[in-house]
């Protein structure tokens, strides 16, 4: 648990946060000029009409432009120095996950399945990390089953030898069966599928030359 909440550091991905703010930074820009050009124009009108028709005082449009545009361009700074702050904290959010999706899978790479992503109650991707979760206890479980069926060969094989007993080839077999039911799962299945997928190709294609 102290490993999950010691994060402190608000940029964990620099690159990938930095990104990732300056989009949001850059929608908001455009936005905000968007909106404030609105804000200044229609205020600019509004005031204009209001001091003619009711105060009956000349009024200097590029003047009262002049006194809205410092409060217009205030506003507009504000809020992207607010848009960032919460950026920054909000891609602390992913990018913390993110960071720790990296190394877990890295060390499913090398082989290390001892490893699973922990994250903070307010992380994102949960979801994400659960299902990579299930795939290293899915692998986990399934090397172990190998370890267990490899062992059980290995001893079925040297009973054999030394009793020479035939009997114990059947728990032999047995165990090879698991080991390719096991593997089945990773390399049969998927060549099933890419022989699935090639085979409706080629059917498509002969049904399209047998029109021609």
């Amino acid at each position: 648990m102290s490993e999950i909440r010691r994060r402190k550091k608000y940029f964990i991905k620099p690159g990938f946060q930095s990104r990732l703010t300056a989009i949001f930074i850059l929608i908001v820009i455009i936005v905000a000029n968007i909106v404030g050009a609105l804000v200044y124009g229609f205020s600019v009108e509004r005031l204009e009409s209001n001091l003619v028709e009711e105060a009956k005082l000349p009024v200097d449009s590029k003047q009262l432009g002049q006194a809205l545009l410092p409060g217009v361009i205030t506003a507009q700074l504000i809020s992207i120095f607010v848009v960032a702050f919460i950026c920054i904290f909000v891609t602390h959010t992913i990018a913390g996950p993110v960071y720790r999706m990296e190394k877990v899978v890295r060390n499913i790479g090398e082989g290390d399945l001892t490893h699973f992503i922990k994250l903070r109650p307010k992380d994102e991707l949960k979801d994400l990390a659960d299902a990579m979760n299930e795939m290293t206890m899915g692998l986990r479980n399934k090397i172990i089953s190998f370890r267990e069926n490899t062992s059980k060969i290995q001893e079925g094989i040297a009973l054999a030898r030394s009793t020479g007993k035939l009997d114990k080839l059947d728990e032999v077999l047995k165990a090879v069966e698991a080991m390719e039911e096991s593997l089945g799962s990773f390399t049969l299945e998927k060549e099933h599928r890419e022989r699935k997928v090639v085979d409706e190709d080629d059917s498509e294609k002969d049904q399209e030359y047998a029109k021609v």
